[in-house]
């Protein structure tokens, strides 16, 4: 706080009047105290004043959406791992949002916990500075970025794509269209994006912009894009979806049309999630060890907050691919 003051050039006591009653400064002092909050990475403690040199026995964990069951299996795995440990997990969701992303940092921050544990890594330029200078373990999971703010956990998303497209390419097929997330907002489905791209230019295929669609999660996202897909392209012969939930939605309404899957449209999906093993015909996909990332990130950080040697930096628990009926 004093380091905000003398930034601002106010006193502490102005800065604390900010922050508790925000109403009661006026407005182009506040501008320059969040400014100076924004450069030196300025967190108000939100514990009580007698803990405010000490951590919590919390690790912060930050997802994109709380009732995806992929992400509900790397919070047991983060649960299951700091448990023994005494310590709990504090629950943040991002609904995608990088602006979203950055107010839930600051409010768990605000915390002191012991560790965060944060899902993907594309962030933003203030989120990225502040978890860099929070002076507590930081793990990114579910992704292996060249540049990790502390350390990572996850698998390589390019090539698990690559791995699914080349799968469907020896298939025999051709026009392959693709569902994923926006890239701008998540750098996991960036990365599978690029792996489908490789694996077709590899192949002798020429990227099609117009079988890239972009959606929400969800079972009827998928039904849309391939009633669209089909409507782009009457020839296509194979769907690469980067959430089974997409995948399962495409297959429901190839049945719907009288569609045979696979004989006319290969479809895969991305996950393995328990529906691809139910749905009929079962879907093909990638098998994402979510459980074993969790609870590789929860002992991450008690590796760090333990003061272990050997500090590992990123770890890739792999992938594997998963061949059932749909392709």
């Amino acid at each position: 706080m004093a380091d905000v003051a003398r930034r601002a050039g106010v006193a502490m006591i102005t800065v604390s009047r900010m922050l508790r009653q925000p109403h009661l400064v006026a407005a182009e002092t506040r501008k320059r105290i969040e400014a100076a909050m924004e450069e030196v990475g300025y967190v108000p403690n939100l514990v009580a004043g007698g803990l405010a040199a000490t951590r919590t026995q919390v690790v912060a964990a930050i997802v994109p959406y709380i009732q995806h069951g992929v992400f509900a299996d790397a919070v047991q795995g983060l649960s299951d791992s700091l448990s023994p440990s005494k310590y709990c997990v504090l629950l943040g969701n991002t609904t995608e949002s990088s602006e979203r992303e950055e107010g839930i940092v600051r409010t768990l921050l605000g915390h002191r916990p012991a560790g965060l544990v944060i899902q993907g890594a594309n962030h933003s330029t203030a989120t990225r500075r502040l978890l860099q200078k929070a002076q507590i373990p930081v793990v990114e999971m579910g992704t292996l970025p060249d540049d990790p703010i502390d350390c990572c956990v996850g698998y390589s998303n390019r090539q698990a794509a690559i791995a699914m497209m080349e799968h469907l390419i020896t298939r025999g097929r051709r026009r392959i269209g693709f569902i994923g997330a926006d890239p701008s907002q998540n750098d996991r489905h960036a990365q599978r994006l690029d792996g489908y791209r490789a694996a077709l230019e590899v192949a002798g295929i020429t990227p099609d912009p117009r079988l890239v669609v972009l959606a929400q999660f969800g079972i009827s996202q998928g039904r849309e894009a391939l009633s669209h897909l089909i409507e782009v392209d009457p020839k296509l012969d194979g769907l690469f979806c980067a959430s089974d939930l997409w995948a399962a939605g495409a297959l429901f309404e190839c049945m719907r049309r009288g569609i045979p899957v696979p004989d006319a449209i290969a479809i895969a999906g991305f996950n393995d999630q328990e529906l691809a093993a139910e749905v009929v015909p079962a879907l093909t996909t990638i098998r994402v060890r979510r459980y074993e990332i969790g609870y590789t990130a929860g002992t991450l950080i008690l590796e760090r907050i333990q003061g272990r040697e050997n500090h590992r930096k990123s770890i890739d628990v792999g992938f594997e691919l998963i061949v059932r009926e749909s392709a």
